[in-house]
C-alpha cells in the first residue's frame, strides 16, 4: 500500500513527464503564418521597358522561416490600365508592340501579344539576398540599386499558386506590365505559410 509520500512523489513524476511532454510537442508544432496583403495596380519593382518613374517597389507577401509551402489565394480586386483595361488577377490579352512586360524579361523575351498584361505575379527571395547591405525589392538588373529581385525568377501567379520553398527567404508580389506609373485598382490576396514538418 503506497502511503502520502509515496502519492504525492507519484503524483509529481507524473506532472513532470505531462509538461515534459506538452514542451516537447509545443516544440515541434507547425505554426502556419498567414497574412492579407494588397498588391496595388502600379506595383511594378521596375520591371520590363520602358519602365518609368512612378511605379512601386514589388509588396512583401510573406517571410518564410524555413522550407515549406506558401499558398496564395486571390480574394478581390481589378486592375485598371488606361480607359481599355479592368481585369483580374489572370490578366488580359495585350500587344506589347516592340515594348517589355515583365514576365516577358524572365524568359529573355520581349514585344508581341501576351496573355496576361496586368497580371499578378510574384518572386521568392532566398533569405541571405534579403538580407544583403543595399536590397530593395526593384529589378535588380537596371543599376537602380545594389542589390535587387532577379527578373530570371519571377512566376505567374494568377487567381493563385502554391509553391514548395527550400530554405527561408520572402515572397514579394507584382503586376505584370512594362509601365504600371498610371494604374489604379489592385488585388487582395490571401498568403498561408506552411513549415515543413
Amino acid at each position: 500500500m503506497l502511503g502520502f509520500r509515496d502519492v504525492k512523489t507519484a503524483s509529481s513524476a507524473a506532472l513532470s513527464a505531462a509538461v515534459l511532454f506538452f514542451l516537447i510537442a509545443a516544440g515541434t508544432a507547425t505554426a502556419q503564418t498567414t497574412a492579407t496583403v494588397f498588391v496595388a495596380g502600379n506595383t511594378l519593382g521596375d520591371f520590363g521597358n520602358p519602365s518609368v518613374d512612378g511605379n512601386q517597389p514589388y509588396v512583401t507577401g510573406i517571410v518564410a522561416t524555413g522550407p515549406g509551402t506558401i499558398v496564395i489565394t486571390y480574394l478581390s480586386g481589378t486592375v485598371t490600365d488606361g480607359p481599355d483595361v479592368n481585369t483580374g488577377p489572370d490578366g488580359t490579352t495585350w500587344d506589347f508592340g516592340t515594348q517589355q512586360a515583365a514576365l516577358q524579361e524572365a524568359s529573355g523575351i520581349s514585344g508581341g501579344t501576351i496573355d496576361n498584361f496586368d497580371a499578378l505575379i510574384g518572386i521568392f527571395v532566398p533569405q541571405s539576398r534579403v538580407q544583403a547591405p543595399g536590397f530593395s525589392p526593384v529589378d535588380g538588373t537596371k543599376d537602380l540599386v545594389r542589390v535587387g529581385l532577379l527578373p530570371s525568377t519571377l512566376f505567374f501567379i494568377g487567381t493563385g499558386k502554391r509553391l514548395s520553398v527550400s530554405g527561408a527567404g520572402t515572397l514579394f508580389l507584382g503586376i505584370n506590365d512594362d509601365n504600371a506609373a498610371s494604374n489604379g485598382g489592385g488585388y487582395n490576396v490571401l498568403i498561408t505559410f506552411t513549415p515543413a514538418s
